[in-house]
């Protein structure tokens, strides 16, 4: 036995390299090279690289915190990094992918085009297309030597992607070719000739009368190269991509070359002889033409000679022009746990920023995520997953899209979506900003919590949510819809099973294109309280759904505070147990099975009533304040005796707030004495909603008071109203 002195020495060197061996730090740096050994003094080049040292620093060191340090600047990432579980960390040794803090480490999926690839615009016929005035400043880039997986021409029929590569400038996203010119630039149908199949994809195109002379110039690109248009062709809320058949400038028509989705013409317009007439208000433009490069940043792809043709914003220097092709995300984690991404920015990509799938506690923390032409973030299943504290911006579609959890068993996912900023998003389509659930059929979205983010100047809804046990809590949204109609600041619809969700303390204001709080199509027991709400179109909407509670909520300066209807009574719609929708919801869960028939018993015997009327809803201690009209009812009066509406209080003026057009919205001193049931308001305090300084977020961006105040949301206005009355009478197909 060794002496006691010998013997503490021995096992002191026994726990220093272990305690040693705890932080594994791999360095990543733009000037690395990937035969480095990952040290702070040897970066690697590449993240691929350095994903290889971290798995073997986990096979060595499996208990170790692993960090993969990024240094500033731009890191190269053309094709998707993809993480696995052997990539994981755990619970109290994760992986972290850290920044440099500065804001300034990048994730970049674009390549950069050497200037000297681009060429003057020579070819006469070409010139001959092109505007006099765009002419001499046009350039083509010969996409053929590129080796691009998206320069294909586009498909005669596209929903929410075009599918093609993105072009960046100095950073910025740069526009395909439109007519009219604008983010929001549309001309519109004066009437429909031919609706075309009211099926999708069908050879039958619709044929319109179109208003000004400008579609004649564009007969040669018909014949050479295509002609696509892009519109809302029968509803405000889906945008549709159709490829031209035919252009006759006598007659000042076009035919397209394949149905859209139920054809055209305005659904709430008459129809004659099979054609829905239109209403003259369907908007539409035309993209990706060389005959409308007509303005700096401009451009458009001649899909048979494979040239990309571009009017620069500024002179081309090495790196200022690039393209991005990866219509994957930046980076994949699949089935990956106790990984996290900290203080880096995700920017320009074809697809998506950062997809997780399965998996546990994935975390991003005070990243950025922006111009993607596809969604920010995407979350498919998994437990624990943390978006904390990101910024998201210039984003095509959706900017968070997240499932998780268990529906049969109620099994909590505990996501959260906690203190990020999104604004600028869902700006090549009418999508949420934010989908909890609802693509999925079963809305597999359980127990997750999404509170006090900012959102805000997006095109169309603020959030989208299904599923179950859900708290939509402290969100700041504003400046919804600027391209879309019908449409909610928090939305959901699907059916009768999605209860047990809650959406309290949020603050929803100017956004008069938009119903703050809507319930659509029978979705069916939510707990909306103590919302804020100010200038939309509606306050609270309910569409002929059950079991919703509406309690101390504050509406102000609506044309209306509350809607509710039993449009399930129409016949087109007909909320009956046989419903396909309806049924197919209620039978992709256990409903009458533990936990659901404890956790939510009113749902075992719903089909006890007539489903067609809504029941059990009760709307009580709101206030309604400068509001045109308390509540709507539309139905009648029999089959909306299941709403129980007592004790909302209506007043008549702003003025009981310090200043409401400012955001204040104390109240003032004295009181009516009615606002004592809202004590929360007496102090209300702005900055409980939305985003928090926190470790990740060390600073808060400042609202414009002024844009607020003058700003114009109202670009596509429809109460959804006209779709309920829309089944009242005999419909459009």
């Amino acid at each position: 036995m060794l002496p006691a002195l010998p013997r503490l020495l021995v096992l002191l060197t026994t726990v220093i390299p272990l305690t040693l061996a705890a932080q594994v730090e791999i360095h990543v740096s733009p000037s690395g090279r990937d035969t480095a050994n990952g040290t702070q003094r040897a970066p690697v080049a590449s993240l691929e690289r350095a994903a290889e040292l971290v798995r073997e620093a986990r096979e060595k060191r499996p208990n170790a915190r692993v960090t993969v340090r990024l240094a500033a600047g731009e890191h190269l990432l053309l094709d998707t990094l993809v993480l696995t579980d052997p990539d994981s960390g755990q619970p109290n040794a994760p992986v972290t992918w850290q920044g440099s803090g500065t804001g300034s480490t990048r994730i970049v999926g674009a390549r950069a085009i050497n200037p000297a690839e681009l060429r003057p615009l020579s070819d006469p016929a070409l010139l001959a297309r092109v505007s006099p005035d765009a002419r001499e400043h046009i350039r083509e880039l010969d996409l053929s030597r590129l080796n691009l997986r998206h320069a294909q021409r586009i498909p005669d029929q596209a929903r929410d992607s075009v599918d093609l590569f993105a072009v960046f400038f100095e950073g910025q996203r740069l526009p395909l070719s439109r007519w009219p010119n604008g983010e929001f630039g549309y001309t519109t149908m004066k009437r429909v000739l031919d609706s075309g199949s009211f099926r999708r994809n069908q050879p039958q195109g619709g044929t319109f009368e179109y208003r000004e002379d400008r579609p004649a110039r564009w007969l040669a690109a018909l014949e050479d190269n295509g002609v696509w248009l892009r519109g809302f062709w029968r509803v405000p809320w889906v945008a549709e991509t159709l490829r031209v058949k035919s252009i006759n400038p006598e007659a000042k028509t076009i035919t397209f070359a394949i149905s859209a989705e139920h054809g055209i013409g305005s659904k709430y317009s008459r129809t004659i002889d099979g054609v829905r007439v239109g209403d003259g208000k369907e908007p539409w433009f035309a993209l990706n033409l060389l005959e409308e490069i007509d303005q700096p940043g401009e451009w458009c792809v001649d899909f048979n000679r494979n040239k990309l043709y571009i009017w620069l914003p500024g002179p081309a220097k090495p790196g200022s022009l690039r393209i991005a092709d990866n219509s994957g995300p930046l980076v994949a984690l699949n089935g990956v746990e106790h990984v996290v991404f900290r203080d880096l920015t995700f920017s320009q990509n074809m697809g998506e920023g950062v997809t997780i799938t399965d998996g546990r506690a994935v975390r991003l923390l005070g990243c950025r995520i922006e111009k993607v032409l596809r969604r920010g973030v995407v979350i498919r299943g998994g437990f624990e997953h943390v978006v904390q504290s990101c910024d998201l911006t210039e984003i095509g579609l959706a900017a968070i899209d997240l499932l998780g959890g268990d529906r049969a068993t109620l099994l909590p996912s505990r996501h959260q979506i906690v203190n990020n900023h999104i604004w600028r998003a869902a700006l090549l389509s009418p999508v949420p900003a934010v989908i909890a659930g609802l693509d999925a059929r079963t809305q597999q979205i359980v127990g997750a919590r999404i509170a006090h983010n900012r959102i805000h100047d997006v095109t169309y809804s603020g959030m989208h949510f299904g599923g179950n046990d859900n708290v939509i809590e402290f969100n700041e949204l504003y400046r919804l819809g600027l391209d879309g109609g019908d449409l909610g600041g928090f939305y959901t619809t699907g059916g009768w099973t999605s209860r047990g969700n809650v959406v309290r303390h949020n603050f929803i204001h100017h956004s008069e294109n938009a119903n703050a709080i809507y319930m659509d199509d029978g979705q069916s027991g939510l707990l909306v309280e103590d919302n804020l709400i100010y200038r939309a179109d509606s306050g609270i909407f309910i569409g002929g759904g059950h079991d919703h509670l509406v309690r101390r909520n504050v509406v102000v300066a609506c044309p209306r505070s509350f809607h509710i209807d039993a449009r399930g009574m129409e016949p087109a719609r007909n909320y009956v147990p046989t419903d396909r929708r309806l049924r197919g919801d209620l039978d992709s869960v256990p409903y009458q099975q533990s936990p659901w028939r404890e956790r939510f018993p009113s749902l075992v015997t719903i089909l006890d009533h007539d489903t067609r009327i809504p029941r059990g809803n009760v709307i009580h201690d709101n206030f309604s304040i400068a509001s045109q009209t308390l509540i709507r009812r539309s139905g009648r009066p029999e089959h909306l005796q299941g709403f129980e509406v007592v004790n909302n209080i209506e007043l008549p003026s702003v003025d009981v707030f310090t200043d409401a057009p400012s955001l204040d919205f104390t109240l003032r001193e004295p009181a009516h004495p009615g606002l004592a049931a809202l004590e929360w308001m007496r102090s209300f305090n702005l900055a409980r909603y939305g985003l928090q300084l926190d470790e990740f977020r060390r600073s808060l961006p400042e609202r414009d008071i002024k844009l607020l105040q003058t700003g114009d949301t109202r670009r596509r206005k429809f109460d959804s109203q006209q779709d309920v009355e829309s089944y009242q009478r005999p419909a459009a197909p």
